[in-house]
């Protein structure tokens, strides 16, 4: 299957956005005096994972999509996610149990992709249906 533009799109989106979160939290460990090397490995981890996470719902999406029976699409959809929410949950066990990993540093890069969207949907990038307008990209395929 394909990766269709629009995933590759929000994907490199939420990328962009986890990235300058998990920036600012470094920075904020560094300010308090708590960098680490554990704190940096896990906060890089942990943003990887974030936006794997993203990736793998949108291919998700894509697939359910082009399925033709909806019973079908929702039961890919739960396996989905409950793949998905168990990796994050293997993740933060091995943070929390590992003493290579800082869990604070860890969990943290989970919610910035959530982060990255409400920003975006506050600073009206998205519309209330949920797309983005069509003059947000100025270097639009045509």
């Amino acid at each position: 299957m394909k990766l269709q533009p629009a995933v590759k799109k929000e994907t490199l989106r939420i990328a962009a956005g986890t990235g300058i979160g998990a920036a600012v939290m470094l920075a904020v460990f560094a300010l308090m005096g708590r960098m680490s090397g554990p704190v940096a490995l896990s906060g890089i981890l942990g943003s990887v994972i974030a936006v794997v996470n993203f990736l793998f719902l949108g291919v998700t999406v894509q697939r359910v999509a082009a399925q033709a029976e909806e019973a079908r699409g929702r039961k890919i959809m739960q396996f989905s996610y409950n793949i998905r929410m168990l990796l994050m949950l293997v993740w933060i066990i091995l943070a929390v149990t590992f003493p290579v990993f800082n869990w604070v540093a860890a969990a943290l890069p989970l919610l910035f992709p959530r982060i990255t969207i409400a920003v975006m949907q506050l600073t009206g990038y998205y519309n209330k249906q949920g797309a983005a307008p069509e003059n947000a990209d100025p270097q639009k395929e045509e």
